[in-house]
């Protein structure tokens, strides 16, 4: 089947069919650009979306963290007694975690108590003398600085019998134990470490780029790996970049530069921190900026 076209007077037959395909090829392409500009608008929206108006920053750049102690003999050294926790134990503040050998701290208490009665005793008999003027006011002054003195060496004692007995400085979790029963731990030597939990925070490391975004109060929403989500909020934006800590920092002196995007460090405190989180732990954060 054809159809006549008439073209400077001339008339022609042309198939029916090459006009179809001609108009079909022609509506094929209209569409084919309206569905381009379409999704290039679309793209276009997204990236500025993004770019300009995306509520959140996300990063797993980050870090459980908690305030750990080192437990040690302050100003006393001599043998484990007694270890009274295993790595995993839950304490309580004041819980007594390893003790020393405490027999001659005890001892010296001992015999810091045995002068101080006897000073007490001689003070007491020089002040009756006095006043009746039976010895000199010399001698008095003498017993009671001798009193004095013995006061002194006994509180040193009891503090020194206190110090064998090395006990949690707060609520918490033993995450490490060095000291075994029969070992010689010496002033200043960890004997455990202990964690505070319920107080851990968060430590994520936040590029340069976004950092600016960021302000202490706005809400953020901590991922746990093993499964678990924890609500917080930006505490602190950090001063200074990650790198500035590290123990060999960075040497652009040669000439040679390559510009990496730095981190900024920020601190995130948790509301109602998980009872298994463990210091060092990863996760990823999600911080509502807008």
């Amino acid at each position: 089947m054809a159809e006549t076209i008439i073209t400077n007077n001339i008339s022609r037959e042309v198939p029916t069919a090459a006009i179809s395909k001609k108009k079909v090829w022609y509506k094929s392409e209209m569409t084919r650009k309206v569905l381009i500009s379409t999704l290039g608008v679309a793209i276009l929206s997204l990236i500025t979306w993004f770019f300009f108006f995306h509520p959140y920053i996300n990063t797993d750049d980050a870090r459980v963290a908690m305030t750990i102690v080192r437990v040690a003999p302050s100003g006393v050294s001599g043998r484990i007694e007694k270890v009274n926790v295993e790595e995993g134990s839950i304490v309580k503040k004041g819980d007594v975690l390893v003790e020393l050998d405490h027999r001659i701290s005890q001892a010296q208490v001992d015999r810091a108590q045995s002068k101080l009665d006897l000073t007490r005793k001689e003070l007491g008999r020089l002040e009756g003398l006095v006043r009746q003027n039976s010895a000199p006011q010399r001698d008095l002054d003498n017993a009671r600085s001798n009193f004095t003195l013995a006061q002194a060496e006994l509180t040193l004692a009891q503090v020194a019998l206190e110090n064998t007995f090395l006990k949690a400085p707060f609520d918490g979790i033993v995450v490490q134990k060095i000291a075994e029963v029969g070992n010689i731990l010496e002033n200043g030597q960890t004997a455990v470490s202990v964690a505070d939990r319920a107080h851990a925070w968060v430590n994520a490391n936040i590029e340069e780029t976004e950092v600016s975004h960021i302000k202490p109060g706005q809400p953020v929403t901590i991922s746990v790996d093993e499964g678990g989500k924890l609500i917080g909020k930006v505490s602190e934006v950090r001063a200074a970049t990650a790198g500035q800590f590290a123990l060999i920092p960075s040497d652009n002196a040669s000439g040679n530069f390559v510009k990496v995007v730095q981190r900024i460090p920020i601190k995130i405190i948790l509301d109602n921190p998980l009872e298994t989180l463990k210091s060092g732990q990863s996760v990823t954060v999600k911080i509502k900026v807008r």
